[in-house]
């Protein structure tokens, strides 16, 4: 069987043939939304161009966008979104752009043409978001979340977010107002929201797509009112990382279809457990755990592993808050090295570009293998399992499919 599989986004996107022997019993676990058609300039223009009467008489303008550690091709959107400025009498002048990164490192100028594409930043401002200066305190969540938010953004009076609704492990969903927090927030209110208020309510917010009696998201809501955001556009993507679906309008408003869709459109189904499943990794390529723990669930009870294909260059997001700076230093909510599932036998990590500070992300040394011939570790495991059957499973993209 030969599997052709969307690849490193953001710079090459060239994609990568996984070949497996014909002996073995395989399956493509596709996710349903993959069988919609991809949104073209109209649908784009229908959604945004209704919006026109909200923009018009403001004087100053700020839009958010997500960063390249999600699957946002912003460089899609903001055609039609400066079209509808143009419609609303809004000026060059009036407006600037910035990248919403939480705890994320800045973009440079390539990242960010990559992003928004080469056009907006010869006729913008785009700033990154400094989540360590120039907060100012809104107030307080009911849940104790103190609400500091970048104070370029607050002092504008039409705010704009474009993001992507797709599963996150413990909110639920991300898009919709998490582009505000921690999309835009202060290190400290970030670390008690993802800390203290997180290990409160870890039980019930826990799982892609868990949206229901979420306290995480709930908070992430009542923190978005609280900074204003007069305008969300969020799009679906499928496992190439294209949009198939978009919402535009006041987020209170686009929340239930978006989560009524998001469960069907990333949905997806498997039979049974596999002996080896195949992970790829390519909307949020850089934050690849996230495919770990979607195989982790399809792993045999009797053992198993996982091969995670992630041959990015740019590697594991940098992360501020839970990440690693040195042999004992971390970020304030760090967890220290990944433990690996009692089922699993080892992570197979698949990658010309080696990483040992970032490894932490996966787990301790003995416990995973990086890896740069993929061919060759089939034939390695295909020899393993000489003479047994095997089951294995391919996930198209990791970081945005759920099981059903």
């Amino acid at each position: 069987m030969k599997i052709n599989l969307p690849h490193n986004l953001w710079d090459s996107d060239s994609g990568l043939t996984l070949e497996l022997p014909p002996h073995w019993d395989a399956q493509v676990l596709s996710m349903q939304g993959d069988s919609k058609g991809v949104l073209g300039p109209g649908q784009y223009r229908d959604a945004i161009a209704p919006l026109v009467p909200v923009m018009k008489g403001k004087r100053e303008v700020c839009v958010l966008f997500d960063d390249l550690s999600r699957p946002t091709r912003a460089y899609e959107i903001v055609p039609y979104l400066l079209e509808a400025f143009g419609k609303a009498g809004i000026r060059d002048e009036q407006v600037r752009f910035l990248c919403a990164l939480g705890t994320h490192p800045p973009h440079n100028n390539t990242d960010l043409r990559k992003k928004l594409g080469s056009e907006v930043l010869e006729r913008f401002p785009v700033y990154n978001h400094n989540c360590y200066e120039n907060c100012a305190n809104t107030g307080k969540t009911k849940l104790g979340t103190p609400v500091t938010i970048n104070k370029e953004y607050l002092g504008c009076d039409l705010k704009i977010g474009i993001g992507s609704f797709i599963p996150h492990q413990f909110c639920g969903f991300g898009g919709g107002y998490k582009i505000i927090f921690p999309g835009i927030a202060g290190i400290d209110a970030i670390e008690y929201h993802h800390g203290l208020l997180l290990q409160e309510n870890f039980d019930n917010c826990y799982g892609l797509g868990n949206y229901s009696c979420n306290a995480i998201l709930s908070d992430i809501r009542e923190a978005g009112r609280m900074a204003g955001l007069d305008i969300k556009i969020d799009v679906f993507v499928n496992s190439h990382a294209r949009n198939t679906n978009v919402f535009a309008g006041h987020p209170d408003e686009l929340y239930p279809a978006m989560i009524e869709g998001a469960l069907g459109h990333y949905a997806t189904k498997a039979d049974g457990t596999f002996d080896i499943v195949f992970a790829n990794t390519y909307g949020k390529g850089n934050e690849a755990i996230i495919a770990v723990s979607i195989a982790e669930q399809l792993i045999s009870p009797d053992g198993g592993y996982i091969v995670l294909m992630c041959d990015i260059e740019r590697g594991q997001v940098i992360h501020y808050l839970m990440g690693r700076f040195g042999n004992d230093l971390w970020g304030r909510l760090a967890r220290g090295e990944r433990q690996k599932q009692q089922h699993l036998r080892k992570l197979f990590i698949v990658s010309r570009y080696k990483d040992h500070a970032g490894s932490y992300w996966f787990g301790k040394k003995e416990d995973i293998a990086w890896v740069s011939d993929l061919r060759g570790l089939v034939s390695e495991l295909d020899r393993e399992y000489s003479g047994k059957k095997v089951r294995a499973a391919v996930i198209p993209d990791g970081t945005v499919q759920m099981i059903a």
